[in-house]
């Protein structure tokens, strides 16, 4: 257990790790370019890690590939105004904004699992919800930079309400449509089919040269972010959720902005104000709260 334990911390702070290296990549990429280049590394580290560990898993998902169609196209938008919130707002916004995907998420089981349907009824669960939206309106409108020209600040927060409800999509599209694959194997086809997605794009924009134009240590940070934040952090996720069950793990990525407010204080000097930190407590408090709402009526009901 603890093993498992600290795997999940290491992918939340993989993923956090990523945050920052999506905002750092973006003054010198765009976003179709960033997200092909960390997404096929990630796709084809997945892909080695699937055959080296369960090989025989992953050639029996190549025959399920009609049901990761919805999966790819989801992750693939939602990637888009994930890249797009972050360049626009900072790090540590962005990931308490899309910690609203846990409501996001309850909302659609709530029509789509009938054993999922008694979270919604729960006190804890309107508790924990206005919490986090009081939590994430706060940090949202007090220091922000809402001066940035072209309204870019609110048109990023508006990517990344988007990006969470596109997050709760593709969580829910894979419980529906992965039900009894291997999702390690899954995984490694989504992230490298979705990749490949952005390249027209990047062709299109003309981004794709941009590589020709940049330092080797920043292609070597592109790939490295994807390997790290992409790939070896859903491997770590999914094997402490094979030896933890999914409360657990949940539970523990709501340290997800906490560790990416560190990251960005001390890469990007973002200020972190008194009432911005308030703020951000609650939008965690609001989450913690859900996710424990939503595991005792989800055992509840399958008790």
């Amino acid at each position: 257990m603890r093993n498992a334990v600290v795997a999940e911390l290491f992918a939340v702070f993989f993923w956090a790790l990523g945050n920052i290296f999506v905002a750092y990549l973006s003054m010198f990429f765009d976003n179709y370019t960033q997200n092909f280049f960390r997404f096929v590394s990630a796709g084809v580290a997945l892909l080695f890690l699937s055959f080296f560990f369960k090989k025989d898993d992953y050639l029996n998902s190549l025959r399920r590939f009609k049901a990761l169609s919805i999966p790819i196209v989801t992750v693939f938008a939602f990637q888009i105004f994930m890249v797009y919130g972050i360049a626009f707002t900072t790090p540590t916004i962005a990931t308490l904004v899309t910690r609203l995907s846990i409501i996001f998420v309850d909302v659609l089981s709530f029509f789509l699992f009938p054993e999922e349907k008694a979270a919604l009824s729960k006190k804890g669960f309107t508790a924990g919800t206005i919490l986090s939206f009081i939590g994430v309106s706060g940090v949202v409108l007090t220091g922000s930079d809402f001066s940035q020209p072209g309204g870019m600040f609110l048109a990023g927060v508006f990517f990344l309400l988007a990006a969470s409800i596109l997050w709760a999509v593709y969580t829910v599209s894979i419980k529906i449509f992965l039900r009894n694959s291997d999702l390690l194997s899954a995984t490694a086809n989504i992230f490298l089919l979705s990749g490949v997605m952005y390249l027209p794009f990047s062709a299109f924009t003309g981004g794709i040269y941009g590589v020709l134009k940049v330092e080797p240590v920043v292609i070597l940070l592109l790939i490295v972010s994807g390997i790290l934040a992409i790939g070896l952090a859903n491997f770590l996720n999914y094997y402490a959720i094979q030896r933890l069950g999914a409360s657990l793990p949940a539970n523990l990525q709501i340290l997800l902005p906490v560790f990416t407010g560190v990251m960005s204080v001390i890469v990007f000097h973002e200020e972190m104000q008194p009432h911005k930190i308030f703020f951000s407590i609650l939008t965690l408090i609001g989450s913690w709260i859900t996710v424990k709402t939503s595991e005792k009526a989800v055992k509840r009901s399958i008790a």
